[in-house]
């Protein structure tokens, strides 16, 4: 008996922790792992939502440079930032062109934040450029 009440215990914890983790925001992208340089690329976003009223977001795309520093002004990045809306049982897609300067050398990073109200959710990702 006292195990299956450790049991129930440890599985309600749990199911709170899990609960507390879901966001009724969230970002969902596939970007490259890598890039040559040069190379120009669409990066597809979509954002999921569990928001029953309509309400507008924000969504801003940043790029920088391994070493932290914002690297917008270097890259062809022309869509920043966008503005999106959300409805009820319906996801926002929306794409980003970008692309990697010619001479550029190194890994870059880029990160997606989505803002509507106080909640927010925000991804980064590491992307390396090849040699050519």
């Amino acid at each position: 008996m006292k195990r299956l009440m450790g049991l129930i215990i440890l599985g309600s914890i749990w199911c709170s922790f899990a609960i507390a983790q879901t966001s009724p925001l969230h970002i969902k992208c596939t970007p490259p792992k890598n890039l040559k340089p040069g190379a120009a690329f669409l990066l597809k976003v979509e954002i999921q939502h569990q928001i029953a009223e309509e309400k507008t977001g924000e969504l801003t795309f940043s790029i920088f440079n391994a070493s932290k520093n914002a690297a917008d002004g270097w890259f062809l990045n022309f869509f920043p930032f966008q503005y999106f809306t959300t409805i009820q049982n319906e996801n926002y897609t929306t794409s980003f062109p970008f692309t990697v300067p010619h001479d550029y050398k190194g890994s870059f990073a880029i990160e997606l934040v989505a803002k509507v109200g106080n909640i927010k959710d925000s991804v980064r990702y590491t992307i390396n450029t090849l040699n050519k």
